[in-house]
């Protein structure tokens, strides 16, 4: 379902009043970002995601670290 609503100035901020199933609770921390001509709301959540959670770790694989071949450099050189 899309709605319309209006920007509105709170202060020296910008402010935008979500209305129908767009709700949020009060107080609730949120994060913005643009992806192209869309401004993006979503929650700040606690801790890692589910989806990262299940991929840490996965990697069976050796990962190489660069340098650890190179003999040490004097920093002061």
């Amino acid at each position: 379902m899309d709605t319309e609503t209006v920007v509105f100035k709170v202060g020296n901020s910008l402010a935008v009043r979500l209305v129908g199933d767009c709700k949020l609770p009060r107080g609730m921390r949120i994060r913005e970002r643009r992806e192209g001509a869309c401004i993006v709301l979503e929650p700040v959540t606690e801790g890692w995601s589910p989806a990262f959670l299940a991929a840490a770790g996965a990697w069976k694989g050796v990962i190489p670290r660069p340098g650890r071949k190179e003999p040490m450099r004097d920093p002061f050189a």
